[in-house]
């Protein structure tokens, strides 16, 4: 029997070091004493609001079809936020949601990427996003951020991976797993290649709640930035819905019409009882990350 090339595109290293998670949880399900370090996990539960507004939708009899791209309500949420992020104006027409960040990072990778393209990732990256890019056909170009310099991005080590088959810059900020948050600088230096070379920037994140040792700063607020910088958000992390699969694209309208495209044939939409939770946990967003941040030195999983 035969199967389409694209098992193989989604194979991998990247997929092979799920092995030692799944042992690892494997073993924690049989009682041993483990600890799971290969994903980002919070150990407290959901805030008690946020189950509570799920659950009265689902009493309720919030159990139907919804609206593709997401609620209107819970877009704008969204929207707002990243307005107030961003420093400039973001309607619910550029925002999507969808089943978790990761799902968000396969939607733009298939919407964005061809066979024949080369996608440039910030190494050390998340383990996923291997399969996630090479799922498009694209070639994965690593631009690496040595250990010895502390993982920080250096403007040769983006430059001299750029070639005229350069599509798009998917990384994640702050990274996972070094737990390093990328300055002004750095962003700038991004910025500046992408708009040299007209690229795309695919950033992750979703760990943007738990910075300690300087605030965060979104890409996308850089100048030049606002048309080609995907931002991909969730509240895994922030909030610990890692189990709701809840996450967002916040792009372009004409890129968000295309991923409720593919949603459309994909996911056809969340659960509104999920999305009546989310909807809570955003309009409370601040409230719950100051109460819930607990410095650790990083953000790594």
């Amino acid at each position: 029997m035969r199967f389409s090339p694209f098992v193989e595109r989604i194979s991998g290293q990247g997929v092979a070091a799920w092995d030692i998670h799944h042992a690892a949880f494997e073993a924690q399900r049989a009682g041993e004493d483990v600890i799971i370090l290969s994903i980002g996990d919070p150990d407290f539960p959901t805030p008690e609001f946020i189950t509570d507004a799920a659950v009265e939708a689902l009493r309720a009899g919030d159990t139907h079809y919804t609206d593709i791209a997401g609620r209107p309500g819970l877009r704008k949420a969204i929207a707002d936020r990243h307005a107030l992020r961003f420093g400039r104006p973001v309607q619910a027409e550029n925002v999507i949601t969808v089943a978790g960040a990761q799902n968000a990072l396969f939607t733009a990778s298939m919407c964005l990427l061809q066979a024949g393209d080369e996608v440039i990732v910030l190494d050390p990256m998340y383990v996923t996003y291997e399969a996630t890019l090479k799922a498009s056909g694209a070639t994965l170009v690593r631009a690496v951020c040595e250990a010895s310099d502390g993982f920080c991005l250096r403007e040769n080590a983006l430059k001299r991976v750029v070639t005229p088959r350069t599509r798009a810059i998917f990384l994640s900020n702050p990274n996972n797993p070094t737990g390093v948050v990328l300055n002004r600088e750095e962003l700038q230096i991004i910025a500046d290649v992408a708009i040299e070379h007209d690229l795309w920037v695919v950033v992750d994140e979703v760990y943007e709640s738990l910075c300690y040792e300087r605030p965060h700063q979104s890409l996308a607020s850089l100048p030049g930035m606002e048309q080609r910088c995907v931002v991909i958000g969730s509240l895994s992390k922030s909030h610990a819905m890692t189990g709701w699969r809840i996450g967002w694209m916040v792009a372009d309208a004409e890129l968000i019409s295309h991923a409720e495209t593919l949603a459309l044939s994909m996911l056809y939409g969340l659960p509104g009882f999920v999305m009546e939770g989310a909807l809570a946990a955003v309009h409370a967003h601040d409230q719950v990350t100051q109460a819930c941040a607990r410095p650790i030195g990083g953000v790594g999983t």
